[in-house]
């Protein structure tokens, strides 16, 4: 372990997760998402230990192209479609496959292919906004843009995408709404049976609409993409293995007296004798510092909370029932024994921007 705080990430668990992606959608392709450094988990390392999905998933072309330089042959979807018009040449170099959810992107696409040489033709994915109200264009304007890329010449092929709003919500009567919305803007498109796409991690878990691709992205590192109040769509529910682990050491211990002030803006006073720990960890390395009082953490095997404010390198942790801790001692903010969607739901964020949220000044290491 580094001397002060490491996100160990295990390569086994992914592959096991991507695993577990299959078995709900034996019938459709896998798009593994690793888009943000692979949710902060590490862009190549997960690339690779992902190499059995049949298609990687990521931001921009930056993330594309860092997957290439580095050996990954596979096909890459670029998720967030074109923010430069310099990205179409560079799309066409590489041969990615490209989002599509505006409707000048068309013109854009025309403009830029024709002053180049295409070695081979491009895949597009057609982003409908089917209620999502983010990304896509409209059902008046899917079967126009979808013939219009179709009979391009450098066109190979073009699949339909949509995204659901509130499939972490499965009884949500706005999931059924936009799979009708899909299903309508597909059946205008028959005679050309285009592939379709519509589940990311939590329609996939929860909600039978696969289509010919789905999206696995937060499930694969072992995280719910369900509420934690949830308890019966937790991740052990689903067989999901946790990838990545979170330690820091305790650097200090010193014993308080009731009434005593422990860190910023007194967040925390002691209400009886308390012995405090100060782990070498603080919100520069990415853990929250809107913590409350009371977060889980485990010394060893032991459970105790957070004490006080977060800094910038430090936090503060209960040891008055933890009597063999000392100095050096590994403290673990989530891993295995401590699901990441817990800690997420006494912060009051989402486990993806946990995970997200490391900084990169933290190691990672690989096993």
């Amino acid at each position: 372990m580094s001397h002060r705080v490491v996100a160990s990430i295990d390569r086994r668990a992914l592959a096991h997760n991507l695993d577990i992606a299959r078995r709900h959608a034996p019938q459709s392709k896998v798009l593994a998402v690793i888009k943000a450094d692979a949710y902060g988990h590490g862009l190549l390392a997960c690339a690779e230990a992902l190499r059995a999905a049949d298609i990687l998933g990521v931001t921009d072309i930056e993330e594309a192209e860092r997957l290439r330089a580095h050996g990954i042959h596979k096909d890459i979807l670029v998720m967030q479609g074109l923010i430069d018009k310099s990205d179409v040449r560079r799309v066409a170099k590489e041969g990615f496959q490209l989002v599509i959810h505006r409707v000048e992107d068309l013109a854009l696409l025309e403009t830029e292919l024709s002053r180049v040489h295409l070695s081979h033709k491009l895949t597009f994915w057609l982003k409908l906004d089917t209620g999502m109200g983010r990304l896509g264009i409209t059902a008046a304007e899917v079967q126009r843009l979808h013939l219009a890329l179709r009979r391009q010449k450098w066109t190979e092929e073009v699949i339909l995408m949509t995204h659901l709003a509130n499939a972490g919500m499965p009884q949500s009567p706005l999931n059924t709404t936009q799979v009708l919305n899909f299903a309508r803007s597909c059946q205008a498109l028959a005679e050309f049976t285009p592939q379709t796409s519509i589940a990311a991690s939590a329609a996939l878990l929860a909600l039978d609409v696969q289509g010919d691709f789905v999206r696995p992205g937060i499930m694969l590192y072992g995280s719910s993409p369900f509420a934690w109040k949830d308890v019966e769509r937790r991740r052990e529910k689903f067989g999901l293995h946790n990838v990545m682990t979170l330690q820091a050491r305790i650097i200090s211990i010193q014993q308080h007296n009731t009434g005593d002030n422990i860190g910023y803006n007194s967040q925390f006073i002691c209400p009886q004798p308390m012995r405090i720990g100060i782990v070498s960890i603080g919100y520069a390395d990415g853990y929250p510092s809107h913590t409350p009082n009371g977060c889980p953490v485990l010394v060893g095997t032991q459970r105790t909370v957070t004490t006080g404010r977060v800094s910038m390198d430090m936090l503060a942790i209960d040891l008055t029932h933890c009597v063999d801790a000392q100095p050096g001692d590994m403290v673990t903010l989530w891993g295995e024994q401590l699901s990441i969607d817990e800690v997420a739901a006494h912060t009051g964020v989402i486990s993806y921007q946990l995970s997200s949220g490391v900084s990169p000044r933290v190691p990672r290491t690989y096993r």
